[in-house]
C-alpha cells in the first residue's frame, strides 16, 4: 500500500465514524422527551380555592423537541391500592406542550396517602407513560409480585367454579 492510499483509508475512515455519530446525535435528539417533577407540602397564597389546603403540585415538562399532547396525569399505587387520574390541571388537558412549556396538576395532600404511591405517571396522545417513581425499588417489586401472584389465584379460583 502506498502511502497516499493510507493517509486515504485514514481519512475515509474518520468520515464514516463522524457522520454516524452525527446521525446519531440527530436521531436521539429529536425524539418526545417528558419530565416528571412532584413538589409535596405545598402552601398557596392569593388563591381562594385552595385555601387552607397543603397541596401537591405534579409538573409534567416537556424537555425535548417534539410537541407532545399530554391526555392524563395520575399516579399507580403499591398493591392493593388503587391508581388515580387527577382532574384539576392547569391549564386543562388534553394539552399540547412544546419544547419548554409544562402543565401542572395540582392536588390536595389530606385526599392523598404519598407512602401508598408507586410511581406518578403522566399518558400522552399515542399511549406512551411517562412515570416518576415514587417507592423504593423493593417495594414497587414486592407489590408487582403480590398483584400478579393474587392475579394468579384469582384466575385459577374463577376456573374451578
Amino acid at each position: 500500500m502506498a502511502k497516499s492510499e493510507i493517509i486515504t483509508l485514514i481519512i475515509a475512515a474518520y468520515g464514516a465514524i463522524l457522520s454516524t455519530i452525527a446521525i446519531a446525535t440527530q436521531y436521539f435528539s429529536d425524539q418526545v422527551k417528558v419530565k416528571l417533577k412532584v413538589m409535596r407540602n405545598m402552601k398557596t397564597h392569593n388563591a381562594p380555592e385552595y385555601e387552607g389546603m397543603t397541596i401537591v403540585t405534579v409538573d409534567v415538562v416537556n424537555i425535548g423537541r417534539r410537541p407532545v399532547t399530554i391526555v392524563t396525569v395520575g399516579a399507580t399505587g403499591l398493591y392493593p391500592r388503587l391508581h388515580f387520574v387527577a382532574m384539576d390541571t392547569k391549564p386543562t388537558l388534553p394539552h399540547e406542550i412544546t419544547e419548554g412549556q409544562y402543565t401542572t396538576t395540582i392536588l390536595n395532600q389530606a385526599e392523598i396517602n404519598l407512602p401508598t404511591i408507586d410511581y406518578w405517571v403522566a399518558h400522552d396522545s399515542h399511549g406512551r407513560k411517562y412515570k416518576l417513581q415514587e417507592a423504593s425499588l423493593f417495594r414497587h417489586w414486592k407489590s408487582r409480585i403480590q398483584f400478579r401472584w393474587f392475579s394468579r389465584k384469582k384466575k385459577a379460583s374463577a376456573a374451578t367454579r
